[in-house]
């Protein structure tokens, strides 16, 4: 039982896939960039998600905590 998605635009998915991440970098970028990990002709796409998602969240955590230090 080795199901796997036939793309018909992989642009399109790793569009929808990089604003996921800016949007919403730690859960929903990790979740999709894995998503992207589990499909072999998306693997690559996958890494760059992941990557994306891990330092955008990063940098965003230490934006908010320098942000809201002084409250």
């Amino acid at each position: 039982m080795d199901e796997r998605i036939v793309l018909k635009s992989k642009q399109k998915l790793v569009i929808v896939g990089l604003l996921i991440t800016l949007l919403n970098p730690l859960l929903a970028g990790l979740i999709f960039g894995l998503f992207l990990l589990s499909e072999p002709q998306l693997k690559k796409e996958g890494r760059l998600i992941l990557i994306l998602s891990l330092l955008w969240g990063g940098v965003s955590f230490i934006l908010a905590r320098r942000l809201f230090s002084g409250f």
